[in-house]
């Protein structure tokens, strides 16, 4: 009783430490990702190039100077020579709102690489639960092919003997033959996950062999998750600093309605003559601007009702998702738990020996079995696709 204990005590401390090295697994496969993934690495640059853009435009615009020559004619009365230097001025809060859409611009673009990078990051994950999904598949069939041979050379021997008929045998055979095609299928389908996956990671080799299918934890209900995500959503912020610049152009728009100054210096020069003192002048937009003011709030509540449409959608489509999660798990973690409680092949070996069931009555019973872990694996890969969509927006 005593060593049975010692060894379910290590079976669980086992399976705990595969947990964790799948989950390490996973976060390193993810940074190297993030590091490596030559799209990220443009968007990057890209990201750079944009938040020196928003800064251009931010000074007053260039002073503009002017020299003007003129020959008299007749010659006696000499040449005149004109001299101007002016700045253009806009009103004073212009200044201050395209400071404030500067700074809003950078977060934009900010926001916008980053929803890119939860694609390219969602994406691996993805790959990630696929290709440890084959892993799990590839060992699980292997098992079953192991177990196969041996009741197939078994029934043989039965059928040389002349206690069973051929078809026990040839269905053994066959059953035998069809893992071997999945086996192949399987790893053929493991090879292509895997080529995308390095592909992903700038063709830089990343080798996945986790054969384990993490189940991570959910939180209780949806408001919590939705509360935890919401502010992690980079699509959902990208559109809130929408909302905020549209708010600032339309500021920017109003105070660009108001009239624009010229200040600056002039000399005029004629023989025995010499002129010179100050420019001011005022230009007001009377016909230049006139609807800027009117599409600015007119995208404004654009901007407004795109955002609430895809607040609604979100939280909609998250809670369908959530919901899926929640009953793939509790569903996994069922059959797994019903097949360590049941224990079937320890059962069916048992009843083997004792002779209350036949080789064909047993093979027949443990094909159920094989399909039941089969389904606990496509149960466990479901879900944790699911888990890796639901929460994107985490890494």
């Amino acid at each position: 009783m005593i060593a049975k204990i010692r060894m379910v005590i290590v079976l669980i401390a086992l399976s705990c430490i595969g947990f964790v090295n799948a989950q390490t697994t996973y976060e390193k496969v993810l940074q190297q990702v993030d590091s490596n993934n030559l799209t990220l690495k443009a968007l990057r640059q890209k990201l750079e190039a944009e938040r020196i853009a928003t800064k251009i435009g931010l000074t007053p615009s260039n002073p503009q100077a002017e020299v003007i020559y003129q020959w008299g004619s007749p010659v006696d009365i000499g040449n005149k020579t004109t001299i101007s230097i002016t700045q253009q001025f806009d009103f004073p809060t212009a200044y201050v709102y395209r400071a404030k859409l500067a700074k809003s611009l950078a977060n934009t673009v900010e926001y916008e690489f980053r929803g890119k990078r939860t694609e390219v990051l969602q994406k691996t994950g993805q790959l990630y639960a696929d290709l440890v999904y084959h892993n799990a598949l590839i060992a699980e069939l292997q098992r079953q092919q192991k177990s196969a041979l041996i009741i197939a050379q078994s029934l043989k021997q039965k059928y040389e003997a002349g206690e069973i008929s051929i078809i026990p045998y040839t269905q053994a055979e066959l059953i035998h033959q069809e893992l071997n095609s999945r086996i192949s299928q399987a790893k053929l389908s493991q090879k292509n996950l895997s080529d995308e996956l390095i592909a992903l990671n700038g063709s830089i080799p990343l080798v996945i062999a986790d054969t384990i299918i993490l189940i991570p934890d959910l939180p209780d209900s949806f408001d919590t998750w939705y509360s935890q995500n919401e502010s992690r959503n980079p699509e959902l912020a990208y559109l809130k600093t929408e909302m905020e610049n549209s708010r600032i152009k339309l500021k920017l728009a109003q105070a660009q309605s108001l009239p624009t100054f010229n200040t600056g210096y002039a000399s005029e020069k004629v023989v025995g003559e010499h002129f010179q003192g100050v420019v001011v002048g005022m230009s007001v937009p009377l016909w230049e601007k006139s609807n800027t003011v009117k599409y600015a709030k007119a995208n404004e509540r654009y901007i407004q009702l795109l955002t609430d449409d895809y607040l609604f959608a979100f939280r909609q489509s998250s809670e369908r998702l959530y919901n899926r999660a929640k009953t793939l798990r509790e569903l996994a973690l069922q059959l797994s738990n019903n097949i360590n409680r049941l224990d079937i092949v320890s059962k069916l070996n048992l009843a083997l020996e004792k002779g209350e069931i036949s080789i064909v009555e047993y093979y027949a019973e443990l094909n159920n079995f094989n399909s039941i872990k089969e389904r606990l694996l496509d149960v466990q890969h479901e879900y944790l696709k699911a888990y890796i969509e639901l929460n994107r927006f985490s890494y």
